[in-house]
Order: C-alpha cells, then sequence, then structure tokens
C-alpha cells in the first residue's frame, strides 16, 4: 500500500507538471499572439502612413502642374487636371479602404487561429485536470499520506 501511495503520489506530481507547463505554453502562447498582433498594427500604420505621404507628394505636384497652366491660360488643360487629381483620390482612398480591410481580414484570421489554438490547449487541460482529480479521489483514504 505504501508502495503503491508513493507511485500514485510520483505520478500526480508528473501530471501536475505537466499541467504547469500546459499553462505556461498557453501563456507564451497569449503573449507571443499579442506581440505578432502589436508588429502587423505598427506595419500596417507604418504602410499607411508612408502611403498618404506619397499621395500627397503627387498631389501636390499636380496642383503646382495646375497652378502652373492656370497662369499660362490653359484653363482647359487645368480642368483636365482637376479631373485627373479628383480620380487620383477617388483611387487613393480606394486602395487605403482595401489595405485597411485586407488587414482587418489578418487579424481576424490571425485572432480565429489563436483561438483555436487556445481551445485546442484549454480543453487538453480540463482533460489533464479531470484525470488528475480522478486519481486524486481513488487514492486510498487510509493509510500513508505523502
Amino acid at each position: 500500500e505504501t508502495e503503491k501511495a508513493i507511485l500514485l503520489e510520483q505520478e500526480i506530481k508528473a501530471k501536475e507538471e505537466t499541467q504547469r507547463q500546459l499553462e505556461e505554453k498557453m501563456e507564451a502562447e497569449k503573449q507571443s499572439n499579442e506581440e505578432r498582433m502589436r508588429q502587423m498594427k505598427e506595419k500596417m500604420d507604418e504602410e499607411m502612413r508612408l502611403q498618404r505621404e506619397e499621395a500627397q507628394r503627387a498631389m501636390d505636384s499636380k496642383l503646382r502642374e495646375q497652378a502652373a497652366l492656370l497662369e499660362k491660360g490653359f484653363q482647359e488643360k487645368a480642368d483636365r487636371m482637376s479631373q485627373e487629381m479628383e480620380e487620383f483620390k477617388r483611387q487613393n482612398t480606394e486602395a487605403e479602404n482595401n489595405r485597411a480591410r485586407e488587414f482587418a481580414e489578418l487579424l481576424e484570421n490571425s485572432n480565429k487561429r489563436h483561438e483555436e489554438s487556445m481551445a485546442m490547449m484549454m480543453k487538453q487541460h480540463s482533460e489533464q485536470m479531470r484525470a488528475l482529480q480522478q486519481q486524486m479521489r481513488a487514492r486510498p483514504s487510509g493509510g500513508c499520506c505523502i
């Protein structure tokens, strides 16, 4: 009986250690996912900022060109330039919206994968805890307690 109790205690300690490791793995996974999300957001923000700056430079250039055309009396060309600028603005806005939508989908997919991974680990955690509790209940109540 004493040997059985000792072996059971060792087995329980081993399962508790496995459980502790699983909990650490889950926490590490959570931290890793949060860091990945933060980096993706920073990258997206930087890309959007650069895209806006480039669009602003292009728009400034077109405005200078339009002003020069107006100074020289080319109203028709200046009007065409205005239309081009409006089209450029529309395309730029559409590109920004597309990139934002793509980023949102990327985040959603990443979060979904993370949630699935965490659910699987939680299931393992629950199963291990259930097995551990069953072993604790099956332990002989009388006799040696180590």
